[in-house]
């Protein structure tokens, strides 16, 4: 009897296997891009490359593309094929094309999209870093202008913004069990007002960003 139940339980439990790993190495990929850790991304990426799927490779290919209009194209077709979370970095990346090139209506369109679901990319799970800060009212915008894995970058930066009479904080986000330091700066009233101070901060600091709701 056991001899039968252990070939009926055996190949369920190796069929799992690979969706364990295949989920935590996305996970993996996706944090080392959001912290533009491009170097090890690509490391990692070489290593596990057969164990994604079409789309994804075809994403993280892209991010490599030196030719930015090729690059473009194919993040543009593969926003509209795609969905959830690789969708998301995928209007990321058109986002930032459409302001490099000036055609700001259309990144703004697109920057809607990414703060409407942001939902799909952001951890519930946050917490005050040892900093003072003041307590944050439900649904507000706030402007992410860096993330970093290490807490002193982090703060380097939240102090240079504060020197410049630019209130920012640090929040900790909780990814794949380990703590990423946010640097936040406080929105306007709403989303075009909050958009406008972003690309100020932007033109001034060269500093990338992401709208973010709570």
């Amino acid at each position: 009897m056991w001899n039968s139940i252990f070939k009926i339980i055996l190949p369920v439990i190796f069929l799992c296997l690979p969706l364990h790993v295949y989920s935590q190495t996305n996970q993996e990929l996706y944090q080392l891009y959001q912290e533009k850790n491009y170097n090890q991304l690509k490391e990692k990426y070489e290593k596990v490359k057969a164990n994604l799927s079409k789309a994804e490779q075809i994403f993280f290919d892209t991010i490599f593309i030196k030719d930015a209009e090729k690059a473009f194209q194919v993040y543009k077709d593969l926003f509209q094929d795609s969905n959830g979370k690789l969708k998301y970095y995928c209007g990321e990346r058109l986002k930032d094309f459409y302001y490099a090139k000036g055609y700001y209506s259309t990144a703004s369109d697109y920057e809607k999209y990414l703060v409407d679901n942001s939902h799909l990319i952001e951890e519930k799970s946050f917490s005050n870093a040892n900093y003072d800060s003041e307590i944050i009212d439900e649904e507000k915008l706030f402007i992410q202008v860096g993330a970093f894995g290490l807490k002193e970058n982090a703060k380097q930066m939240s102090d240079m913004l504060n020197t410049q009479k630019i209130k920012s904080k640090i929040k900790i986000r909780h990814v794949n069990n380990k703590d990423l330091f946010c640097v936040w700066v406080l929105g306007k009233e709403d989303f075009k007002q909050t958009l406008k101070l972003a690309d100020e901060l932007k033109q001034k600091y060269h500093l990338d960003y992401k709208i973010i709701k709570e």
